[in-house]
């Protein structure tokens, strides 16, 4: 498969709109975001990984309990950045910064890896890992694909 503009600035926008939902508070519609079967790797910010959710539920359903949870004491706004995307097998990997509006007026960083697919609503996240950016210069460098590789040779 092969990314056309129209799919990476799709993709943009996906990753682009949860913050926007965070922001609203709708995290009803991160549907609009992630797969049913999403999983989140935030364990380098000390999170544990949310529990396996009842197999009768989506697990983006444990991911939309858990934002209402932290919702009022979370960032005042979450803005994301440098957005690369790269075809990877029938989906997608996106490597994007992520910079959040804390209520004290601390910012944080992160970066975030992506896996999206393609589904019949469109580009849908499937797997997110969050990292922290706490040091200069030891941030997650994006991946070069085996794709990338062979076309270059």
């Amino acid at each position: 498969m092969s990314l056309t503009a129209d799919d990476q600035l799709a993709i943009h926008e996906v990753i682009a709109l949860h913050g926007h939902l965070s922001d609203a508070g709708t995290y009803e519609r991160f549907d609009e975001v992630f797969t049913p079967d999403l999983v989140v790797d935030a364990t380098a910010l000390g999170l544990a990984p949310l529990p396996s959710p009842d197999p009768s539920r989506p697990r983006i359903d444990m991911y939309i309990a858990a934002a209402h949870r932290h919702g009022p004491d979370g960032p005042l706004a979450h803005h994301v950045t440098n957005v690369i995307v790269r075809e990877d097998g029938d989906g997608a990997r996106a490597w994007s910064k992520s910079i959040a509006l804390n209520q004290d007026g601390s910012v944080a960083s992160f970066t975030y890896e992506d896996q999206l697919v393609r589904t019949s609503q469109g580009w849908r996240i499937r797997h997110r890992k969050v990292s922290a950016r706490r040091e200069a210069a030891r941030g997650v460098e994006p991946l070069v694909l085996p794709e990338e590789t062979a076309d270059e040779q």
